[in-house]
This record gives structure tokens, C-alpha cells and sequence, in this order.
């Protein structure tokens, strides 16, 4: 078990830190980008793990409030829920977002209202406080127009699939692309790509599309949220649909049987379980903090009925 806040230096001015989530390493990654006398990060987390994060900026050798850009893959809010006490607490910094999620940021409420429907009185042990980001601090992304941050230009790819509004980002002077979820997520150590497919808005078609620009990329690493880094990223891109394709097809079988939420989540895990057959169980429980299969089959369901 761990509080979080190790920093791992990635080379050319990157450091991966992990945030602890639950107290379990290896779930919830942030990024730390340094350079040009700039200091940035992608992604925040949760505001469970604020103060892992903050320990975690420490020890990569930087004072938290030197960070000036935040920038989210998408608004869920194991990636994104802090960003609201984040600016808060450091209102030099500017948050970075897709522009269908920035409206959210600026207003959580709905996002809240949503997130309570599925998690109850689990909010606040698992997210948090969530709180909104003043809207003048907030900037729109735009597809494939680079930004400037930490010395580099760091290109914002709008990847639907896992949710309409993700974006992953290309450093193409490090040949790193920073995935968020719709690179899948893998746990360290392991070799299995999991699709996460949380509701509402899953779009396989789209998500197709995103893994070719993936692909094209011709990056040297990726570094999904949930846990990068990793360096086979042929390997690793080419299980993510098929592995896509397997979960539809379970919850395809299972709905028409007449199958319950309970019964596809519980062939969703089973499905998990055997692609990590060979790796410690703990591996298993990590990726079921960072993708639980209630979840999944909640997403599948929504999108094979909608």
C-alpha cells in the first residue's frame, strides 16, 4: 500500500508520478513536463489524491506553484477531478481541455449529479471534493493545433471513443504520446490491454478511428493514464480493438440471454481475470480500481441499447 507521490523520471524533461489511488500504486498516473523555464502537468486525478500529486511534483524537483498549464485527457474524474481545488489553490495555472468537456469544468454540476448516480456514498472516498474552474482560466483545445508547454509543442489529438470529448497528446520530439484512456489501459508489468468502456458516451466506430491515428503517429512510447509508460506501442495498440471487440461480443451474448447487469459484469471480470492469469492478483484488483467491470458492462450496455 502506498500514499502515493513517487516521481519517476521519463527522460527528456517527463516524470511520471503516481498518485496512490486507494492507497495502491500503479492505478492513477499524473504527468510532470519541465523545459524552458516552464513547468506543466497532464492530468490531476481525483482530489482523493491531490496531496500525492503535489508530493509528487515535489519530488520530481519542482515547487507545485510553478506549474502555468494543466492539461486533461478528458473530464472524468479520475483524470480531471481535481482540477477545479487545483486551480484553486494555484491560480497561476491554467487548465487545458477538449471543448466539450471545458463547459464542465467550469460548471461541475451535472458532472456531480451524474457521477452520484452511479457511485452513491462512494463520491467522496473515491473522488473527492469537485469544484469548479473559473471560466477565464480555461482555455479550448483544438485539434491538431500545438500548444506551447514546458519547451516543447505538445499537439492536442481529439480521440474520441472512450468519451466524445478525450484528447490525447503527441510530443513528438520525445516520439511520446500521453493516451489518456483511449490507448486502453494496461497495468505495469503486464501485458494485457484492457478497453475501458465506462457509459455514457462510447463509440466504438470512433474509437477505431483514434487507434489508426494512434498508429500513424509513429510515437516511440505511450504513457496511458492508467499506467504507462510502454514502449511496445505496435503490440500494444494491436490487442486494444480485438480486445474491444471481445467485450462487445460478451455483452452482446449476454443481453440477448436475457442477462442481468450483475451477470455481464460478472463475465467481464471473469474476462479480465483470464488475460491476467499469469500476473500477481494484485495486477487484477488495480485494474478493477482503474476500469471496474460494473462500469464496463454499464457502458456496453447503454451502447448496444441506445
Amino acid at each position: 500500500m502506498t500514499d502515493g507521490g513517487e516521481a519517476t523520471p521519463l527522460g527528456e524533461g517527463t516524470w511520471l508520478i503516481d498518485l496512490g489511488f486507494q492507497g495502491r500504486p500503479g492505478v492513477i498516473a499524473a504527468f510532470v513536463l519541465a523545459g524552458g523555464g516552464e513547468v506543466a502537468l497532464i492530468e490531476t486525478g481525483p482530489t482523493t489524491t491531490l496531496p500525492a500529486l503535489l508530493a509528487g511534483v515535489r519530488a520530481a524537483g519542482f515547487a507545485p506553484d510553478a506549474i502555468t498549464k494543466v492539461l486533461v485527457t478528458h473530464i472524468h474524474l479520475d483524470h480531471a477531478g481535481a482540477a477545479g481545488p487545483f486551480a484553486r489553490q494555484f491560480p497561476q495555472a491554467t487548465v487545458y481541455v477538449h471543448p466539450i468537456g471545458a463547459p464542465h469544468l467550469v460548471d461541475p454540476s451535472r458532472l456531480v449529479a451524474s457521477a452520484t448516480r452511479i457511485y452513491g456514498d462512494r463520491m467522496g472516498p473515491l473522488w473527492g471534493d469537485v469544484a469548479p474552474v473559473p471560466a477565464e482560466r480555461v482555455v479550448t483545445l483544438s485539434d491538431g493545433e500545438p500548444v506551447a508547454v514546458a519547451g516543447r509543442a505538445l499537439v492536442p489529438l481529439f480521440t474520441p471513443g472512450h468519451a466524445s470529448h478525450h484528447v490525447a497528446f503527441w510530443d513528438a520530439a520525445s516520439a511520446t504520446v500521453f493516451t489518456g484512456d483511449v490507448g486502453g489501459v494496461r497495468m505495469p508489468g503486464t501485458g494485457y490491454v484492457c478497453p475501458p468502456t465506462p457509459p455514457p458516451d462510447l463509440d466504438v466506430a470512433a474509437w477505431a478511428v483514434s487507434v489508426q491515428r494512434l498508429r500513424d503517429l509513429g510515437a516511440r512510447r505511450l504513457c496511458p493514464t492508467h499506467f504507462g509508460p510502454f514502449e511496445d506501442v505496435a503490440a500494444h495498440l494491436d490487442q486494444l480493438l480485438p480486445n474491444l471487440d471481445t467485450f462487445g461480443r460478451i455483452a452482446r451474448a449476454t443481453l440477448d440471454a436475457g442477462g442481468s447487469q450483475q451477470e455481464l459484469t460478472a463475465r467481464l471480470h471473469d474476462e479480465m481475470a483470464a488475460a491476467l492469469r499469469d500476473a500477481p492478483p494484485s495486477a487484477l484488483d488495480n485494474l478493477e480500481l482503474a476500469t471496474p467491470s460494473y462500469m464496463a458492462a454499464m457502458g456496453l450496455t447503454r451502447y448496444l441499447t441506445k
